[in-house]
């Protein structure tokens, strides 16, 4: 007793019959073919429309990895940088004791404060020796 949706059809807010196979109709009378070709085409629209940044880093670099290029030539940057820095810390530091070493040979006043006794006898070379020990290196073994 089961009825087609053809033999029954519903009915719109103003009494029209709806026909389901006229809805389906435009749908049915593609070919699979026509509605596959359709669907590749918006897929490779979208992943090429949303790819367009990394296609010219690669066209760019030369590379389908750019990132990596990239955090090469970021490294390469940041080590050249450092070693400018460095480079100038250096330079201001000869220049710092060349200046500290001109003006001690002037006779000029010095910048340093004189040193404490106790400075003076940190700084104080010992003559005395160290006690002889009693071990020799050959008596090792009876250790």
């Amino acid at each position: 007793m089961s009825q087609s949706p053809n033999t029954n059809p519903e009915k719109t807010s103003e009494g029209v019959p709806i026909d389901p196979d006229a809805l389906m109709g435009r749908i049915n009378s593609l070919s699979f073919f026509a509605v596959f070709l359709v669907s590749v085409l918006v897929h490779a629209a979208l992943i090429g429309g949303t790819s367009v940044g990394y296609i010219q880093l690669c066209l760019e670099y030369k590379t389908l990895d750019p990132d990596t290029v990239i955090r090469e030539k970021v490294k390469k940057e940041q080590a050249a940088e450092r070693a400018k820095k460095r480079a100038e810390r250096q330079e201001a530091e000869a220049k710092a004791v060349a200046g500290q070493k001109g003006k001690g040979s002037k006779g000029g006043t010095s910048t340093t404060k004189p040193k404490s006794k106790i400075e003076e006898k940190i700084n104080q070379k010992s003559t005395t020796l160290p006690a002889k020990s009693g071990v020799k290196l050959d008596d090792i073994d009876d250790l």
